[in-house]
This record gives C-alpha cells, structure tokens and sequence, in this order.
C-alpha cells in the first residue's frame, strides 16, 4: 500500500534514509516501465528494473538543497548490467502541481520524461558508454521528436568517468537558487549556472536493466532566502571599540515587507537598530533595506535575522532628533546638539556634553580672490548662511540633520551652494559631517584661496592646561600644551613635599590637571607668568607625500616650524583637561591641500578648522588646461566652444567630530585619532550578496580548475596593478582622488596625463563597475577604498549639478570637465547604486534623484549633434538619442527612482521604450545611431530607410549591460529578452558586416551562449576574451619593473596596459565566471 504523497517543500534535515521494509513506502514511491524486484537489507534497498524505473522520494524539496546517497550498479550475477546509475532532481510537471498526477501515463518509460522539467544526470548510461547531464525543460514534443530534446551539457566517454563492477559510489548534489552541481566520489562532473534556475521540485534515482543498491540517502533544504543574514567586517577585523554602522541588506522578491521583523544580534546579543526601506521589489515587498546599530567593541559573530514576526515597534517616544522653540535639537552619545532652522551662519550652534558646553559653534570659512596669482587685487572672507534645516530621518539608533545654504562673501554675494548633513548614533559620541559644495562661479574669476569648515571651542582652563593634538601617522602623536611649563627652571609643585620633584611638566604631559595659579608660590607665579603661550598651531598637507605643523605665538607672529612628515592622518584635538574636540577629515592626505589649524588658543574662545582647501597652497585654478582646443585624430580630445566649464562640478567631504571631557595624554589621544579616522565598515558576506543576485550577474572567485584559476589571477594581476599605479603615480588630489590615467604611453613610460582624451578616465567604459564587481565578490578593504573614492569622485567632479548641463557629466580629459561630450552615461544612476544600496548614503541617494529626469536635457543638447547631424538623418521626433549608452542610462536612472519611490511613471516610462525599441523595423539592429526620442513619453522611433541596420559597440559597455540584467529581472517582457538575446547572438557578427568593427564584447555573446546553452559560442567568448583587446589581437598582459633613471622612481610597468582594456576585460571575465564558466 502507498502512502500518499508528501508535496509541501521540506526545509528540515532530519528525514530519515527510510530505505529499508518499514519506512520504505512511507517515503518513497516507485515508478516502473515493467515489473521490479526490491529488496532490503538493514536501511539498503537492492532494486532490479528489467526496465525503465524511478524511485522518487515523496517530499517536495525546495530552496538551497543538498541531496547525498550512497549506491552501487551489482554486477555479482549473469545477467546483470553494469549500467545506468542516474537521477533526476529538482524535477516538476508543467502541467500539474505535482510529479505523481501523470505518473501513470509516463509509466517508468525514459522518453516520457521530457514532459518533466528537471536536472538529469546518466551515470554510466547507454550501455556504460556515457555520463551525460542534462536540463529537461517541460517540452513534451520531445516524446516524439528528437530534435526537440534537451541538449547535452556535459558529457564524459572517459573511463574514469563510466561506472566500475561492484564498486560504491557516494553521490553527492547541490542547487542553490543560482547553480546546481553533481558530485560522485568528491569529484565534481557538473556545474551548471542556469538562466531560469530550477528552485523545487523531486527527486529521483534512475535506472533502467540494472541491479543497483541505494543506501545513505539524506537531504537537506533551506529557503532560498536566509532568515539569518551573515554579516562581516571589511578585511576580517573587529573594531577594538563600538562603533556606528549603517548598511543595505538586499532579499528575495516577496521574502520581507516593510512589517516583518528584523533583529541584529552581535555574538549572540541583540543589539538595537534601526531599519528602513531603500527600495521595493515590483510586488511591493522590500528589495534592500537599511540597518543602523552602534556594534559592540570587539564584536566578531554578526547577522540581520528575519523573524517572520510583524514589527510592532513603537519609536515615537525614543527619537533622537526633535523641534525645540524653533531649533532642532539632537540628544544622542551622551551629546545634546543645537542646530539653528534657517538665516544662521551656524551649521551647528552649540554641542554639549554632560551639561558643558563643548563647541560653540560650527561654520563655513573661506577666502576667494580674483587672480591665481600675485599681483591679487582683491581678497574676500567668506562664511556661510543658512537657508534651511530639517530632520530628514529621526529614528531611535539614528538621526540624520539635513542643511542647505550658500557662503556669503563679505561684500554679500551668496554663491557656492553647499549641503551638510549631520549624523548622530544614540550609542556613538561621534557625529559624522558630510559637506558637499557646488561651483557656480566663474573660471575666469573667481580663485578660491580657502575652503574649510570652523568649530568654536570654548575654554575654560588656563592656558597651561589646555592642550593642542595631531594625529600624524601610523600611530604618531604631534601634542603640546598650548603654555608648556618648561624653560630654563623648573616649576615647583605647590605641595612642600613634592617642591624638589621635576613633577608639574610630567603632569602636564600627560594631560593631569596641574594646580591652579594661586597655588604656586611667587617664583612659580613668576614663571607662569614669563613663559610663552601659544596662540595658532597649523597641519598642512600639500602634497601627498609631506605635511607641516608650525605654530605662532599671536596672530600677527611669525610662524615657525614644529615637524615634518609624510602623510598626515588629519585628526586635530583642542581642549582642556576637562572638555575638547577632535576632528578629522576621510582621505585627508590623499584630498590635498588640506590643513587643520587651530587659533585664539589662549583666549576664552578657540577654534578648529578643518581646511578643505588650505590656505597654505596655491588658489583653486579650475580654469581648462590650455587655451585652445587639440583635435579628436591628434589627442582623442573634443572640446568645443564654451563646453570646458566646471560651472556645476561638486565635491563632497565627510569629517568626524567627536566631543569629549578633556584631554588624557598622547596614548588617549592616539586612540581617540584611531578611532575616528578609521573606516569600519559591516556589510552582508560575498555568498550571500551573490545568492541575492544583488546587482545583476556576477561571479565569486572560483579557482577549481586551472583554467578558471587563470582568470582569478588575471583579475587580482589588474586590481594589484591599478592599486600600485594609483600610488606610484600619485592619483591624488582634491579634485582628482579616485579617478585612474586613460592611457599609458609605454615610450615616455608614463601614463598620458597631458594628452587629450587619454588623461582622466573618467568611468569611461565602466571602470567603476569593474571596481565594486570585484569587491563584490571580494570584501577587499583595498577594493572598498578604490571603488568608494571613485564613485565619490566620479558622481561629483564628473557631473554638472547645476546650470546648463545638470544631469550630464564630462568625457574623459586632461581637465576632468573639459571634454566637450556631455552625456548622461557618466552621471547615470547605475553608476552610484551600488554604493548607495550598500552604506545608504543619503548624499547619493540625492545624486540618484536628481539624474532622474536628465533625458529633458535632450531637448537642448543632441548627443550625436556632431557624429550624425539632423540634416543628414531625417528625424523630425523632439529629440535624439541611442540605444545605448544613452537610453540603457535613462533606463537605469529611471529604474532606481521607481524601485526607491515606487512612482510607476518611471517604470512606464522603461516599458515604451522597450515596447517601441521591439517594433522598430530591426529592432537593437535599427540604424542610424541617433534615432528619434520623445522625452515626454519615452516612445523612440526611426524615420530612415527601414532596412538600415547598424552596430554600436558602446551600447552595453558603458554600464548598459550590468543594468539590464537588473531591469529584466524588474520588468519580465519576453517580447523585450528576445530582441535583447538576438542582439547578443549576432551582435559580433553584424558589427563586422555591417561597421566592419571588431571591437570585442565578450560580455554579450556569453549571455547568448548562457540563455541558449551554446557551447560553441561559450568557447569562442572565452576564445576572444583571452586573446582579444579591444579591436586587436592582444599579447598576453605582463609587468615589469622599472628603475631610475629610466623613471623618476621605481614603478610598475604593465605591457601592454590600457584603463579601458582592464575594466572591459574584467567585468567580461566577472560575468563569464559566472555564467559559461570554463572546465
């Protein structure tokens, strides 16, 4: 008797093997062509099948599954076959809700197994002949049609791959949502990345005119999506102390809603957090969520747990952020901060702690003057007035103050709008500034001479008690207090015990309190009294390789020298023995000319600035490099008349403030610097990002077979290589740190700086994806660094955010602005989501927004006005554009603002555009490049001749790629992934026929040969890849090192090497790794 099925997916690991006579027919059910035999022995079930037969096991199984057994082909008699040791898993009936309601028409025969969709695996089939894999689809025609039967996938005829007499084979299977992989023996025969992976479904052993054995079985299935969400450090290491964090946690479609629980436990504790909602999946549930916590020191063991459970929290009376008599008002970290609403110069009007007042106040500070250089005819101060000030988020754990407003020129011009956010942890003294200022001057004019940001701390202890820090490297500590007490004799102790002990200068080294005034005796006084204080002390980084720190005894006094060194951490401290402030500036030395400076150190009220911009060097010039334009066929260069303007350009910075109660000592200091300016960051682990699909297809770093081994090693080869080259070459610089060199000059063994089109690159074929795919698979702490101060700098400098090209960035150019080609590829959304979704950043979050709608720009600026003016291709549509990468960038800008809002304008917008690219005459073959586009409705046509056909090799390696494989995940149109898949498959084909361009995309012909199973295609993809630059054949990369006098210093040499040719190739080999990966 048969007990009925068990459907319902098992998520459980204890089901029994049951292969033995009392559990058997509980768990299993046997389908057969013909009459079986089936015995036991202990939990070994002995199956002989005269015919076709399989033995399915009843429970569903479903998510990440792994199933293992142990079984043998019996050979120990005449007439036994040593044949056919197979099995099907994840296997479903299209037709049916289960695999049992057509059992009986299959009934055990083979062939009508095509009407089932599963994974196959023939272990020693045809006779021990073959071992072969395949993936049914369902397609029932392949009954009676061979031609319409699944491909094989994998094949082996080898001997060591066909069954051995009488020998046990332990097997071993694995899905998990993204690939599937066949084990025998702890050899692994199969791993297959599907397209349209097989999620649930039964499993099976196959057999057909055999005796086999089967023992051992056991399986185990989690969901998909994981309730407990690993969680770990960047680079491995706990923070020694607590630490604020906010990050992005991405899941399944459908797994969380904006009322499901979730808890974050560190090393077992709960620990308190907020959460918010970063984007929605198109059936309303949450795609990425944020999480904001203060961890515990020393917190090793991290996840997010979904609990299944409504969140009934109630945080309204637990807000960190409130409205006070018209001000905001922020209780956080032991901290109470006053921020004033509008018309302040004030970005932070008072900070207390503890009841005491530990800053006075916050503001902008700047100097502008007319001319680079002497003679100045004109400099003028500037501060900053306020314009607005908001809560923009309020939780319990986190609060994020937002500020806008413009610097106030003393004469009472406004210019240089500029926002700041403050951001405040309730476990955290910290308080995280970021500042982002935008140019709206004139190149010509206007010289900024300094740029920072002042803190006024008020002093209360006498000069000899107060005490000035900088942080200098490696652990180093610049300290003094601002009166030493030291000179030519040495200062009593007030105690008559103590008078004859050289104390009081010990004391004051170490930050003790030394007595009051009063206490010493008339000599002592007298000393005090002689000694000098000093009143200004400055740390300027010029360069990257040196800083100062001088130190002057009034503000009209002379500055004389302290200390020298290289590269300062920037991290400042004023105070005294009972309250103070440290500062520090992210990426201070590598964002030079940078300072800190501290002044009025001896009056009531003293201040810190950070200098954005120091004073120290020269005026910001952002004038073009030349004053004439160099042609495309010379330098790659397209400037053009009044385009090479950094009217628009923006920059951000983020300092870190912390107050506390005074100061401890170098030893204290050097830790509270430590802390500050360190960058821990906790994200979700490579797996489990991957397993999400987070951002597309992308592989981990699989080195399982030398050939894939090779490819991990070509990428690691090119991120050591650009990390060294951004260090050898000194990419640094307040406008310029992120960014990498274009082109190499291998004759002038450098990179070509000064050289048109082949100086920055600004991201021009992707090269910030490149970077964060990597860390992607990675958690690289170098990598993290790369890819965040390039996309920093990428979504500020490279980007207008004003004026007339808003929402348009700047090609490639010796000026980073300079290039005439203004195009919404490089201020694209896709561009800056990764980041976003990762660390919430509210700062690209607004970049994001506002590239939203840059298509409007269309109107004015035609992208193709030079390469195919109107006159010669009639279009009388409002506007131009191309595929790609222009449209495949609006579609992206517009994805993002739909999955972040859910406005459904935005995915409307998405679906004409594919609804009218699919009824174009050649669909992603149409030509001419610029086709016609209404910004309005998002529809684009054609008005040429309907059998123009044309290529662009531009179209997906510009970022287009990545983010189609997130948007048809978002918009399933089988209309649209055909026309995508037909581009894909002839794409290198009608390139060279139709343009006669060989340019290599490798990327598109494997996700052909991956959606078709083409292995013929796959091989030539990877053909290409490996032997293919751009449009040339490519000698294999190698580095040498190069000596003076041949270079100014030792640098790395890459030959031959090209910034286009490393990003191009990786994210090929990242997707390839994933996708067709080589055996």
């Amino acid at each position: 008797m048969l007990i009925s099925a068990i459907t319902t997916p098992a998520y459980a690991a204890e089901a029994p093997s049951a292969l033995n006579a009392r559990e058997f027919n509980k768990y299993w059910r046997i389908e057969s062509e013909g009459p079986y035999k089936l015995s036991f022995k202990g939990d070994t079930a002995e199956i002989t099948a005269p015919k076709g037969l399989s033995l399915w096991r009843k429970e569903k199984m479903s998510g990440q599954t792994t199933i293992e057994y142990d079984a043998q082909v019996v050979t120990e008699a005449p007439g036994d076959r040593l044949s056919d040791l197979n099995c099907f898993w994840m296997a479903s009936d299209p037709k049916a809700a289960d695999v049992w309601q057509h059992l009986k028409q299959r009934g055990g025969t083979f062939v009508n197994c095509y009407a089932l969709q599963l994974y196959y695996m023939g272990y020693g089939g045809n006779h021990n002949s073959t071992t072969r894999f395949r993936r049914y689809t369902g397609d029932e025609r392949g009954i009676t049609d061979a031609a319409m039967r699944p491909a094989i996938i994998k094949e082996y005829t080898d001997s060591a791959h066909l069954l051995k007499p009488g020998k046990w084979y332990h097997i071993k299977i694995t899905t998990d949502g993204l690939r599937t992989q066949y084990f025998i023996d702890g050899k692994r025969l199969v791993d297959f990345r599907d397209p349209q992976p097989l999620t649930e479904g039964w499993f099976a052993f196959r057999t057909t005119l055999s005796r086999t054995r089967i023992t051992n079985f056991s399986y185990t299935c989690r969901p998909l999506q994981d309730t407990e969400i690993p969680l770990g450090w960047i680079g491995g290491k706990a923070p020694a102390g607590a630490t604020a964090v906010t990050f992005g946690v991405p899941f399944d479609a459908g797994a969380v809603n904006t009322a499901t629980k979730l808890s974050l436990t560190a090393d077992g504790t709960t620990v308190a957090a907020d959460t918010w909602p970063l984007a929605y999946w198109p059936d309303g549930s949450v795609k990425w969520t944020a999480v904001a916590a203060t961890i515990p020191a020393g917190a090793s063991k991290l996840s997010l747990n979904i609990s299944g459970k409504k969140n009934t929290k109630k945080q309204t009376s637990q807000l960190l952020a409130g409205n006070i008599n018209g001000n905001i008002v922020v209780n956080a970290g032991g901290n109470r901060v006053f921020v004033s609403k509008k018309g302040s110069t004030n970005i932070i009007d008072s900070i207390l702690r503890d009841n005491l007042k530990i800053c006075g106040g916050a503001m902008l500070a700047g100097t502008l003057q007319n001319n680079p250089a002497e003679p100045v005819t004109k400099r003028t101060e500037m501060t900053s007035v306020v314009e607005n000030a908001e809560i923009e988020r309020n939780g319990s754990e986190r609060a994020v103050v937002k500020l806008t407003g413009k610097h106030r020129n003393a004469d009472g011009r406004q210019w240089l709008p500029w926002t700041i956010r403050l951001y405040f942890y309730s476990a955290s003294p910290d308080i995280r500034l970021t500042h982002s200022f935008v140019f709206d001057g004139d190149q010509d004019k206007d010289f900024i001479n300094a740029l920072g940001i002042r803190f006024d701390v008020p002093m209360s202890e006498l000069p000899y008690n107060r005490h000035v820090a900088f942080s200098t490297n490696n652990g180093g500590v610049w300290s003094e207090p601002v009166q030493p007490l030291t000179g030519r004799r040495i200062l009593a102790h007030p105690d008559s015990a103590r008078k004859r002990q050289p104390i009081i200068q010990q004391m004051q080294m170490r930050g003790e309190k030394v007595p009051a005034y009063e206490e010493f005796d008339k000599a002592g006084r007298a000393l005090i009294d002689d000694w000098a204080a000093w009143d200004g002390y400055r740390l300027s980084q010029c360069g990257p390789d040196g800083f100062t720190i001088r130190k002057r005894a009034t503000a009209g006094s002379p500055w004389i020298g302290t200390y020298g060194g290289t590269r300062a951490d920037g991290c400042a401290y004023l105070g005294d023995v009972s309250r103070g402030l440290a500062v520090a500036m992210k990426d201070f030395w590598q964002s030079y000319p940078s300072g800190l400076e501290i002044n009025n150190a001896r009056g009531n009220v003293a201040s810190v600035t950070a200098w954005l911009w120091n004073p120290d060097a020269e005026p910001m010039d952002l004038r073009h490099y030349d004053v004439r334009a160099h042609g495309l066929n010379s330098s790659y260069e397209d400037v053009q008349e009044g385009m090479s303007t950094p009217y628009g350009i923006a920059r951000t910075t983020i300092l870190t403030i912390r107050p506390d109660n005074g100061y401890k000592g170098k030893a204290d200091f050097a830790e509270t610097a430590s802390g500050i300016t360190a960058e821990n960051v906790l994200l979700p682990t490579p797996d489990y990002l991957h397993r999400r699909k987070a951002f597309g297809i992308w592989s981990l770093p699989d080195r399982s077979t030398p050939a894939r081994a090779a490819v991990e090693d070509r990428l690691d080869t090119y991120t050591q290589f650009y990390r060294n080259a951004v260090e050898q070459n000194r990419w640094y610089g307040f406008w310029n740190y992120g960014d990498f060199m274009h082109a190499y000059d291998p004759v002038r063994h450098s990179w070509q700086y000064d050289i048109g089109g082949f100086a920055w690159d600004n991201t021009e074929l992707a090269s910030n994806l490149w970077l964060w795919y990597q860390f992607l698979r990675t958690a690289s702490p170098e990598l993290w660094q790369m890819a965040t101060a390039m996309t920093r700098h990428a979504s500020e400098v490279d980007v207008y955010h004003i004026g007339p090209n808003a929402g348009l960035g700047s090609r490639h150019n010796v000026s980073h602005w300079g290039c005439g080609a203004k195009e919404a590829r490089i201020s694209q959304a896709g561009f800056n989501r990764i980041m976003y979704y990762l660390t919430a950043d509210e700062r690209l979050g607004d970049l994001m927004a506002d590239v939203t709608d840059s298509d409007q720009k269309l109107y004015t600026l035609d992208p193709m006005r030079l390469a195919e003016p109107r006159d010669q291709y009639p279009c009388t549509a409002p506007a131009r554009l191309r595929f790609g990468p222009d449209w495949l960038a609006y579609a992206g800008n517009w994805m993002t603002e739909w999955e972040r809002t859910g406005n459904t304008k935005y995915r409307d917008k998405i679906k004409a555009g594919m609804q009218s690219i699919c009824r174009l005459p050649s669909r992603l073959f149409t030509g001419p490049l610029a086709l016609g586009y209404d910004p309005a409705t998002g529809v684009i046509t054609t008005e040429c001749d309907p059998t123009l056909q044309t290529t662009n090799h531009l179209m997906t390696i510009m970022g287009g790629f990545e983010i189609m494989n997130e948007m048809m995940e978002m918009i399933p149109d089988a209309e649209w992934e055909d026309a995508w898949l037909e581009h894909a498959t002839y794409y290198k084909q009608k390139a060279l026929e139709i343009r006669h361009n060989r340019f290599r995309v490798s990327r598109l012909m494997a996700y052909s040969a991956w959606n078709r199973g083409d292995k013929a295609m796959a091989a030539e993809a990877w053909s290409d890849l490996l032997t293919r630059a751009e449009h040339t054949e490519a000698p294999r990369t190698r580095i040498v090192k190069l000596l003076p006098p041949e270079v100014p210093a030792p640098m790395d040499e890459a030959r031959p090497i090209s910034t286009n040719d490393a990003a191009m190739w990786s994210l090929d080999a990242i997707y390839m790794q994933e996708t067709i990966p080589q055996d």
